[in-house]
């Protein structure tokens, strides 16, 4: 280890990490909250409305989770050889003969516009820059932004520390690369591809999707011939009290609930080949569970 590399520099994530946190329980609470008003309503019209602003709201819980997930994982390592980006899924390791210069954004001389969406702990994606082209940000605070250069596009990165950075940097270049660092990239869309070629995993996630549709098409039907549904039974076996028929949306807002569950929890089990049967036993979940609410459905119907 010469001059004190490979160091590691982390994006400044305290304060971004504590938003997504309260971002991802202020939306469960709603949604959990929603749900549980929606229970206790006999008015269909608005046991309807709280059903579909719980639903709203527990939509964008896994994206938060994730870029939380993403922003704790997030680190620039700075080697000899040169430079390892992660973010999350995001991988780039770049050579250090492939980097052709590194400054800081408010050297440029012009205003570099960030992506679209961003927000504190989350300034990421591609933007077309014109006096820099092809523009990719992994980073999180706009006040901390440092453009790596390199052949194919810019790299935007965000460490803490931007002086001791580049004071790594220019150490590298001083001592040169004696073995050049692989080039390396991995992506979320690769991944995904990994996942939907995976013939047994697409199988499963294709028949949760579809047989959630299913629920959804069997209950939108049934809801209209009927006033009253019961919904089960009590301790003694006897019938419980009927609600609205529109109270039968429950079950495939539960269906929803559980293949969304069930997709991204496997999705982060599915990145280790050994946790990878786990992964595959919640998307079969994800299928037996809209196939036993269809004959929950049908059973009450």
């Amino acid at each position: 280890m010469a001059a004190g590399l490979p160091i590691t520099f982390l994006p400044p994530r305290r304060r971004a990490l504590l938003m997504h946190i309260l971002a991802a329980a202020a939306f469960l609470a709603i949604s959990a909250i929603s749900l549980v008003f929606a229970l206790q309503q006999q008015v269909s019209g608005i046991f309807a409305i709280l059903l579909l602003v719980s639903l709203v709201f527990f939509i964008p819980l896994p994206v938060v989770l994730y870029r939380a997930y993403a922003l704790y994982t997030a680190a620039y390592t700075l080697e000899r050889d040169g430079l390892r980006i992660r973010w999350g899924l995001r991988a780039e390791d770049i050579p250090l003969t492939q980097i052709e210069w590194v400054r800081p954004a408010s050297d440029l001389g012009f205003h570099l516009p960030l992506p679209p969406l961003s927000f504190p702990g989350a300034i990421l994606g591609l933007r077309q820059v014109e006096e820099l082209g092809q523009v990719e940000y992994l980073a999180s605070d706009s006040g901390t932004l440092l453009l790596i250069a390199a052949p194919r596009k810019v790299y935007v990165i965000s460490p803490e520390d931007t002086r001791g950075f580049l004071r790594s940097f220019q150490n590298a270049i001083e001592m040169g690369s004696i073995s050049p660092l692989p080039a390396y990239s991995a992506e979320p869309a690769a991944f995904a591809r990994r996942v939907w070629d995976d013939r047994v995993a697409r199988g499963f996630l294709i028949a949760g999707l579809v047989l959630t549709i299913g629920l959804l098409l069997l209950v939108s039907l049934a809801i209209p011939g009927r006033t009253e549904v019961t919904l089960g039974y009590n301790a003694q076996g006897l019938p419980l009290e009927p609600v609205p028929a529109q109270q039968l949306l429950l079950l495939p807002v539960l269906g929803i609930f559980a293949y969304v569950i069930s997709l991204f929890v496997g999705l982060f089990f599915y990145r280790r080949e050994v946790e990878q049967p786990v992964a595959l036993m919640l998307w079969i979940a994800s299928a037996v569970t809209p196939l036993l609410l269809i004959l929950a459905t049908l059973l009450i119907l």
